[in-house]
């Protein structure tokens, strides 16, 4: 066929060219017009695009206490399938990194008969024993992120829970609510493989995680714990189904404490009760009965529909085509506006609300915040009850005046008494004081937020003097308490029936305080659901309920401390003996103090200039004859300490009075976690002190 051999030849060079060609064809074909496809192809076979995830927020309270916290946490699993004849070997390993018993191990690797096991579903690792355990063939390690909680079961209700299902997770409480601070936004990166199983060349990072923040709530954790503890005595002592309590900051609307009932002891195991992630103090609505008189009385004052001087039959309930009675039928005859507010006469406001046009009853209501959203950051706020003028009966305005035909929450109604407790500012509850970037550094403050102005000055000064009197002396003398002023009004509402009625025998029974009465520092809602028998009434259980409260934020804060009003009132006087009890004067101011200890009919030596009272001899509740003398010795403000080389004192053992005392005397700054007696410090006792405070970790039983 071919005459030469160079035929031959050419045609294998035209081959081989043509050849050539062809194959500089595919690559221009695959390197530039199908370039990104076949790049995707590589792609998807040699990476994988994975998320980073982001780091959750952390919940502190008002003093930097962590409530609720994101740690990293790990799935460990054992593929038996893969294991070789070095299993023992394997569950020593194990054992010692999880801290787990290796016969243990051993059994359950047996049982799980070649299938995938989880050894330990939660397991926190060093990176030394998480790189450890990714070296061995039959262990699988899956990253978690793992959310805990501090302080356990308390505040479980407004904190609520954070639960990482797929790309979402589930919430609830403020760990639902505040997911726009708290949740962040996913990274990603691509993960570059190898042709060995399991083996890959390491990760590019494409878009960075955005961490969530961190939020300072105004929680005050020692707070809360006081208000649970003394909310499960209650509902034990008076058989109720449930309750609150609800501690505001007046000036501010910051909320301090919220309890509700059932409380939750411990987040580990199951819980029955799907109520314990519900807080009552944000959630349930109901007719507030004689609290409400408080906001009536604003009303009646601020209209000139009465003055106190009026007075009023409060014997007769007949109101023509319905009757409108006292509490247990008293008859009390003509009362006026004080009197008739310490005995807490339906008539009375009944009556007087007649004086009042509807639409002006309606529209001070509202501004009081009632039947509105109060703009709380937590699921399922409901707005209350209260329909418009247009919408109500015959007997709607009076039985309005007395706290039936509408629907409160526990968190409005704390709301309007700051308002009458701060001299007559609204304000927004604030629930956020900071918020932070993932390494604590102040992304923003929050400021409080004044709503409007409901009323003046001295109307508020007026609405708080009525409330002191009926702890003076009226329903709520329960609270009353010999070293500080209270004031309140309580509460018996009987339970309505779907709007039917009212169910018999069912109580709501509450009491809204405020303390001190002559300086407001505090709003305290105690209310009890549905208490047995005589507990029914306010006077027997709220009541009380509040007093406990209020003695132990005394003792166990600085809430109260140097708190105005009868500390410095005289003291009672033995009539045959002659002798007097020294009063406590500790914390106070020197003129406070004083003053106390002169009206006892005592004597006082050693006060020194400027501080506070930090030493008393002899000690409080020592009986002395009057005219004896009570050394006290002042200390120094915190500022004046400066740096002067003083050693750390040890305040082992002490309680929160003997802690403040001993700092306040050396001129110290500390700062106390935790509730009962001190059983940790920083610095240490014995070392010299910093610019910074003492921080002290206290516990119940020391």
């Amino acid at each position: 066929m071919f005459q030469k051999p160079g035929d031959r030849f050419r045609l294998l060079q035209i081959f081989i060219v043509l050849t050539g060609l062809a194959l500089a064809g595919r690559v221009v074909q695959v390197q530039v017009f199908q370039h990104e496809h076949y790049l995707e192809i590589a792609r998807r076979t040699w990476t994988d695009d994975i998320d980073i995830h982001p780091e959750r927020g952390n919940l502190y309270d008002r003093s930097l206490r962590p409530l609720a916290l994101s740690v990293v946490a790990w799935r460990v699993g054992v593929a038996t399938s893969l294991l070789d004849e070095n299993q023992a070997d394997l569950c020593d390993t194990l054992a010692v990194i999880l801290g787990k018993d290796p016969v243990y191990l051993a059994k359950k690797l047996r049982k799980a008969r070649g299938k995938h096991v989880v050894v330990a579903a939660n397991q926190v690792l060093t990176r030394r024993d998480m790189m450890r355990l990714q070296g061995i063939k039959a262990v699988t390690v899956e990253d978690l992120r793992a959310r805990i909680y501090p302080y356990d079961g308390l505040a479980a209700s407004l904190i609520g829970f954070h639960r990482q299902e797929g790309e979402d997770g589930f919430s609830t409480g403020l760990e639902s609510s505040l997911r726009s601070y708290l949740d962040g936004s996913p990274g990603k990166a691509r993960v570059i493989a190898t042709g060995h199983l399991g083996e890959n060349l390491g990760q590019v990072v494409l878009e960075e995680a955005r961490h969530g923040q961190n939020l300072v709530l105004s929680l005050d954790a020692n707070l809360q714990q006081i208000c649970e503890k003394h909310l499960a005595d209650a509902v034990e002592k008076t058989g109720a189904i449930g309750g609150s309590v609800l501690v505001l900051a007046p000036d501010t609307g910051d909320v301090l404490a919220a309890a509700s009932w059932p409380l939750l002891s411990t987040r580990r195991g199951r819980h029955g009760d799907p109520a314990v992630w519900n807080n009552r103090n944000f959630t349930n609505q109901y007719e507030p009965g004689s609290v409400f008189k408080i906001f009536t009385t604003s009303s009646l004052l601020r209209h000139g529909a009465i003055d106190t001087a009026m007075v009023f039959d409060c014997s007769n309930s007949d109101f023509g085509s319905f009757h409108i009675r006292n509490d247990e039928g008293h008859a009390y005859g003509n009362l006026s506006l004080m009197k008739a507010f310490a005995k807490s006469s339906n008539i009375f406001f009944a009556r007087a609300a007649g004086n009042l046009r509807s639409e002006e009853l309606y529209r001070d209501l509202l501004d009081f915040g009632f039947g509105q959203d109060p703009g709380f950051p937590y699921p399922a706020c409901p707005d209350g009850l209260l329909k418009s003028p247009s919408q109500w009966s015959g007997r709607s305005k009076p039985t309005i005046s007395i706290g039936q035909e509408v629907a409160v929450t526990p968190l409005q109604l704390g709301l309007a008494v700051c308002a009458v407790a701060n001299g007559g500012t609204l304000y927004s509850p604030r629930l956020i004081r900071e918020v932070r970037d993932d390494r604590g550094r102040i992304l923003e403050r929050i400021p409080p937020r004044a709503l409007r102005k409901v009323m003046a000055e001295p109307l508020a000064e007026l609405l708080r003097d009525a409330m002191a009197r009926v702890v003076d002396h009226g329903t709520g003398i329960g609270a009353k308490e010999g070293w500080i002023t209270t004031g309140g009004k309580t509460g018996t509402a009987q339970k309505s029936c779907d709007g039917r009625g009212y169910t018999p025998g069912a109580y709501i029974a509450s009491f809204t305080g405020i303390v001190p009465a002559d300086d407001p520092r505090l709003v305290i809602l105690t209310i009890l659901d549905e208490p047995e028998g005589v507990m029914h009434y306010a006077s027997l259980s709220a009541v009380p309920l509040f007093k406990e409260i209020v003695r132990d934020i005394r003792s166990e804060t600085g809430y109260l401390t140097d708190a105005p009003g009868p500390r410095t009132a005289p003291m009672e006087v033995a009539t045959k003996s002659n002798l007097v009890t020294v009063p406590d004067v500790l914390h106070l101011t020197l003129d406070n103090a004083g003053l106390r200890l002169a009206t006892a009919g005592l004597k006082v030596a050693g006060i020194e200039k400027g501080g506070l009272v930090v030493q008393q001899v002899p000690l409080p509740g020592t009986r002395m004859g009057i005219g004896s003398v009570v050394h006290l010795t002042t200390g120094r403000a915190p500022a004046q300490l400066a740096d002067q080389g003083l050693i750390c004192p040890d305040f082992s053992g002490l309680s929160n009075r003997q802690i403040n005392s001993l700092a306040a005397r050396m001129g110290l700054r500390v700062q106390v976690s935790g509730v009962g007696y001190a059983v940790g410090q920083n610095p240490a006792a014995g070392l010299s002190l910093g610019a910074g405070a003492v921080k002290v970790k206290m516990e119940k039983k020391w």
